[in-house]
């Protein structure tokens, strides 16, 4: 029988912090839902994984407080946390053995950035065989020198429906 799990990739102060680099303007919409989704799996005993990226340097650096979790969004008792220093979350040996565990089940992504880490992970997982639900409204991308957040999450969302199905809070929460 398929179950589900959440997975919460890179709810990191960098992305809501103004004046940082990866910082993501009108931000806020997503992390409501990203923590509706939260609660919603907490309530129904899903099983939930917490991704931080870390690296060396300023940008998500290893002391840096901005590569904390955003307040709401740190993993309780009972929960997994992995940590990676490349875009996809199977850069972790950790994580892609977590994974293979749950191959059975409909993984749900939320998170940031669309264009980079969502996206680096679906498509890495989509080649192990994982089946994913990829959450529109509770997950964002940075604006790039040539698009705004708007238009590139967009734009990525598009191609991850290649990899994963689509969906959005209010679609996820009744189902």
């Amino acid at each position: 029988m398929m179950g589900r799990l959440l997975v919460v990739i890179d709810i990191q102060k960098e992305y809501q912090t103004p004046g940082r680099p990866y910082h993501i303007a009108g931000v806020e919409a997503s992390l409501a839902n990203a923590e509706r989704l939260l609660v919603h799996a907490r309530q129904r005993g899903w099983p939930v994984v917490h991704v931080k990226h870390l690296q060396d340097g300023e940008v998500f650096g290893r002391r840096s407080p901005y590569s904390d979790y955003i307040a709401g969004f740190e993993p309780r008792p009972g929960e997994s946390e992995y940590v990676k220093g490349d875009y996809s979350c199977y850069s972790s040996p950790e994580f892609a053995a977590r994974m293979k565990r749950h191959l059975a089940d409909e993984v749900v992504v939320i998170g940031y950035g669309s264009t980079k880490c969502c996206l680096a992970t679906i498509v890495d997982g989509y080649h192990r065989d994982q089946k994913f639900l990829f959450v529109r409204d509770a997950s964002n991308a940075k604006r790039s020198e040539a698009f705004d957040e708007r238009s590139l999450h967009a734009y990525a969302t598009d191609i991850l429906a290649s990899y994963a199905k689509i969906t959005d809070t209010a679609a996820l929460l009744k189902a």
